[in-house]
This record gives structure tokens, C-alpha cells and sequence, in this order.
């Protein structure tokens, strides 16, 4: 029988130097938690260690190096004595020589491994909640009013990844990275349902995600290292001066929402055993962006673009009922996730 977790456990956050781990971590901190970060080498997470140990006082942060995530054992020593595991590493390479092999296969085979070695070597280990994505459910084969939920799968990622290596096509890096996604949370469903472990095990599935860095960055290198804040740090800073931009599917949340719901999934084991939990705030466009930056900052007039003010955000196709109902979550309104994420760079610009 699965027992609750409560402040005060030890929780593994894999990819902790990252963008969404790097909250995810603080989020668990902030609730009471120990938490022990996993880093491919100690001096990568050596300045998100210096933080959280000023924030939240020696000791409650903890670094575990793993080395080459795809070496067999990578998390054997990492499992133990921990209670609860937020899998958050996921490989996020769109240069890849071989998309296949170092994007979809590093991304199930490390998952995986994690799960393998909780199984074997994580006594303790009652609840696995792992980072997916939205890519795991929306494909382009759905109609324009369809609201996705989390009864989707997207069944069209993969297929054509290796229609295109068949036919000797360049393989669309985006398309790799989204049936990673897909192709790792299927993996594991069916390590669940096969292995049967004693541990619940529940995935967090977020749509587009902004909001502030973690340590705020020490500079402009840092921020570029970032794969989606840095969209909306570009049109404060100038750099992007076309707010016409579309994603196809403007749908967003904010990075601290996500970080919560695993804590939350990590602490109601009852409702979230088994789960998966799409999480989105709502629809929104980069003229937005441009409208709420210009009036929070007007001394910036002549450096963040005007585009064409009031053009309408994008209906919210996601149904983030579940997340709200099981999880709590009181998602953050965008100008509320444009302003905070400018806030943790702007000292930079």
C-alpha cells in the first residue's frame, strides 16, 4: 500500500541545474522537503546549490552527480534513501546527428533506467512523478475546435520520425523532441503496468512554459541557454522585434504552476496514482507580450516592439480540469507569468 509523503522527506529531482528543475526543487524546499538534485558533474549545480543554500540554509539541498545519463546504473546510488522521485531530465537537443538514437532512445532508455534502478534499489521510494509534455498528446491530425485532454495520445510523432529515416530524409528535430516525449511516458505505463511496482508513479504533461529563472542568471549567455523564457526576454531586451510570431498552439503555464504540481501529485498519492495531468493557464500571443511589456516598462518605448496592439490571444484548447481538481492548482494569469520572467533577468539588460 502506498503511504502519503510529508515535509521533511528526502525527494530526488533529476535535471535540478534546469529550468523547470531548478523549481521543481524549490518548490519541494519551500514545502519542507530535503531535496537531493541529480547533475551530470557536482560543478555544473554548484550555483543552484549556493542558492538554495542561502535561501533555505545548509543541508536541505543536496547534490548527487550522475554522470552519462545513458551508462547502465546512472541512478542506481541516487534512489536510495530517498521518498519520492520527480524525474524532470529529459534530453532537449534540436542538433542532433542521429535524433533517434541520442533524442527518442536517450529519453526512454534514462526514464527507464530511473525506474529500474527505484525498483531494485529504492527501499524507501513511494511515488515517481515524471515531467512529460503536451507533445504526448496533441499531433496535427486533430480538428480545430478539438479540446485536448488527457485521454490524447499524439500516434503521429514517431511514425513519421521513422518514415522520414526510412525514406532518407533529414529527421525534423521539433518532431524528435516530441516523440521523445511520447515515446518515454508510454514507456512508462507500461513499465507500471508490467512491473507492477510498490511506488505510485504519475506524469506531469505542461504546455508552452515561461515564468523566471532559477538562480536568476549571473548572464545574457545564460538566458540564451534557455529554451522558451528566453521568447519573452528577447522582446524586453529588443532583440525580437516581431511579435507576429505563432507556435500553432499559443497555449502557456507558468514554470512555478508546473514546479507545484509535482509537489502536489508527490503529496495527494490518492487521487494522482496512475495519473496524467495536462497543465495549462490559457491562451495567449507574443502581441500580448509586446503590449504588457511596453506599459509595465515605458522608458522602453523605443526598444520593445509595438506590433499591432490588442490582437486577440489564442483560444485555450486544454482541459486543465484535472490538474485543478485533483492537484489544487490555481493557474497564474500571463501577465503575471511576462512580468515575473522579466523581473528574474531584467538586471542583465
Amino acid at each position: 500500500m502506498v503511504s502519503s509523503i510529508q515535509p521533511g522527506a528526502r525527494v530526488l529531482v533529476t535535471g535540478a541545474t534546469g529550468y523547470v528543475g531548478a523549481q521543481v526543487a524549490d518548490q519541494f524546499l519551500k514545502a519542507g522537503y530535503v531535496v537531493v538534485g541529480t547533475s551530470r558533474t557536482a560543478a555544473k549545480a554548484q550555483n543552484v546549490k549556493n542558492y538554495f543554500d542561502e535561501k533555505y540554509g545548509a543541508g536541505k539541498f543536496e547534490v548527487y552527480e550522475t554522470g552519462d545519463l545513458v551508462k547502465d546504473g546512472a541512478f542506481d546510488g541516487a534512489v536510495k534513501d530517498v521518498d519520492a522521485i520527480a524525474h524532470v531530465a529529459s534530453p532537449v537537443i534540436f542538433n542532433a546527428v542521429d535524433p533517434i538514437k541520442e533524442v527518442i532512445e536517450l529519453a526512454v532508455n534514462s526514464t527507464l533506467s530511473l525506474l529500474n534502478s527505484a525498483l531494485k534499489y529504492g527501499k524507501n521510494v513511494k511515488h515517481v512523478v515524471v515531467t512529460s509534455s503536451v507533445a504526448s498528446i496533441v499531433d496535427g491530425t486533430a480538428s480545430p475546435d478539438h479540446v485536448f485532454s488527457e485521454a490524447d495520445w499524439n500516434d503521429v510523432a514517431i511514425e513519421t520520425v521513422l518514415q522520414q529515416k526510412k525514406s532518407g530524409q533529414p529527421i525534423n528535430p521539433f518532431l524528435a523532441y516530441t516523440a521523445s516525449k511520447n515515446e518515454a511516458e508510454r514507456a512508462i505505463w507500461r513499465f507500471k503496468e508490467e512491473k507492477k511496482p510498490s511506488f505510485a508513479i504519475s506524469t506531469i504533461l505542461p504546455s508552452f512554459v515561461y515564468g523566471p529563472l532559477l538562480p536568476p542568471p549571473a548572464s545574457e549567455k545564460e538566458v540564451q541557454a534557455n529554451t522558451t523564457a528566453k521568447e519573452i526576454v528577447f522582446y524586453y531586451s529588443g532583440e525580437n522585434q516581431d511579435p507576429s510570431k505563432d507556435l500553432g498552439l499559443n497555449i502557456f503555464v507558468d514554470v512555478t504552476d508546473v514546479a507545484l504540481a509535482h509537489v502536489r501529485a508527490v503529496e495527494r498519492v490518492d487521487k494522482s496514482d496512475g495519473q496524467r495531468y495536462l497543465l495549462s493557464s490559457g491562451g495567449f500571443s507574443f502581441q500580448e507580450v509586446v503590449d504588457i511589456l511596453r506599459e509595465a516598462f515605458p522608458e522602453r518605448q523605443n526598444i520593445i516592439a509595438k506590433g499591432q496592439p490588442s490582437q486577440k490571444a489564442a483560444e485555450n484548447r486544454f482541459d486543465h480540469s484535472k490538474s485543478v481538481r485533483d492537484l489544487g492548482i490555481q493557474y497564474k494569469d500571463f501577465k503575471t507569468t511576462v512580468l515575473d520572467t522579466v523581473d528574474s533577468v531584467k538586471h542583465l539588460y
